[in-house]
């Protein structure tokens, strides 16, 4: 039980509108949602190219998914900052696969055995892994396809790469900028421009498009697109968009993340009360 254990059963998930449902599931590869949490988030939607993922209006809705449109291309696996996307394939006579994402070191290789766990993080049995792809092509995140013995489709989760002694199951794809993998629809858009809706600051509601808008028209650091934007102005300070603003002026600028300077930090770091600013004078009432 989510709220008990801090993950999600089977029961629960089949009652998400990110379930596509187990008669879709048992005639193609389609990807499973599994977002319970009311949060402003929507990048899953902007990535899908065939528009099979909805949040609309207001932004905390549950993102829904259109069995009947998804082609289980996985372009939305490493969009979601929470990890809560998956392609799941159920058609295959001798096993399950699953693509999901990855975002540990070393990196698994095609050919690796794993250790496959379920959403608890306990193994359930040995798998092998078909496909891992970084780079740029995932945004940084290592979207994995793995084999797993037949009826696990829908419990497995997470892997564990097991590599032989000695053997490195790094892929190097991190270095090559990333190679286009088998698991990954050429429908899928080319060019994070097509990502613009997506948000950038999920505190104020930025989208990535409005980011590179204001880069276009002379911000060229962190502060000067807060200063046109309000990203970074929000409950979290900037720490979780700061480094996807950095990324993208990085790039609209063609140089190095490292030559960004960071932005300004002023007190207070965290959110604090009212009461905790005010004089002593007044809050004593004089």
């Amino acid at each position: 039980m989510f709220e008990r254990d801090g993950f999600m059963d089977l029961r629960e998930i089949e009652q998400l509108p990110g379930f596509p449902g187990w008669q879709a599931l048992s005639r193609k590869a389609c990807a499973v949602l599994e977002c319970p949490e009311e949060i402003p988030c929507n990048p899953c939607e902007a990535a899908c190219p065939r528009g099979a993922i909805h949040v609309g209006r207001p932004i905390t809705n549950l993102p829904r998914i259109d069995a009947a449109s998804c082609t289980g291309c996985g372009s939305c696996i490493a969009r979601c900052p929470g990890l809560a996307v998956f392609v799941v394939d159920l058609t295959l006579t001798d096993h399950d696969r699953v693509i999901l994402p990855y975002e540990a070191l070393p990196l698994p290789r095609a050919g690796d055995a794993a250790e496959c766990l379920n959403r608890a993080g306990e193994v359930m049995a040995r798998g092998r892994i078909v496909h891992a792809v970084s780079g740029e092509a995932c945004d940084c995140t290592t979207v994995v396809t793995v084999e797993v013995p037949k009826g696990l489709g829908m419990e497995v989760r997470g892997i564990c790469p097991v590599a032989d002694k000695g053997k490195s199951v790094c892929t190097g794809a991190c270095r090559d900028g990333g190679a286009k993998s088998p698991s990954l629809s050429q429908d899928a858009p080319a060019s994070r421009e097509d990502f613009g809706q997506a948000l950038a600051c999920r505190c104020e509601e930025v989208s990535v498009q409005e980011v590179i808008d204001a880069i276009r028209e002379g911000a060229t650091t962190p502060d000067a697109v807060k200063r046109r934007t309000r990203a970074g102005m929000g409950l979290c300070q900037g720490r979780n968009c700061g480094r996807t603003v950095a990324r993208l002026i990085a790039r609209e600028m063609g140089r190095p993340v490292s030559l960004v300077p960071p932005a300004s930090k002023r007190p207070p770091v965290r959110p604090i009360g009212l009461g905790a600013v005010l004089l002593d004078g007044e809050s004593n009432g004089k």
